[in-house]
């Protein structure tokens, strides 16, 4: 519904732990943390253009899914 899409993790050290795993997987998804969002919501950016291959979008969802969400 969006190009860009949060993805709230709340604690700021696991939101900057996750996104340097997903620049370890080849992904640019920038960690929002306070104060530029409230305390407790820290989050990743996750912005998506018509360039992104539906492959590479699949991927990136099963590592969020496996690495960042199921740890």
């Amino acid at each position: 519904e969006s190009a860009i899409v949060p993805i709230v993790i709340g604690d700021a050290v696991k939101t900057l732990e996750a996104s340097r795993l997903l620049e370890d997987e080849g992904f640019l998804v920038a960690p929002i943390r306070p104060p530029t969002v409230p305390a407790k919501t820290a989050r990743l950016r996750v912005a998506f253009t018509a360039a992104h291959p539906d492959e590479e979008i699949m991927r990136l969802a099963d590592v969020i899914q496996s690495r960042v969400i199921g740890r």
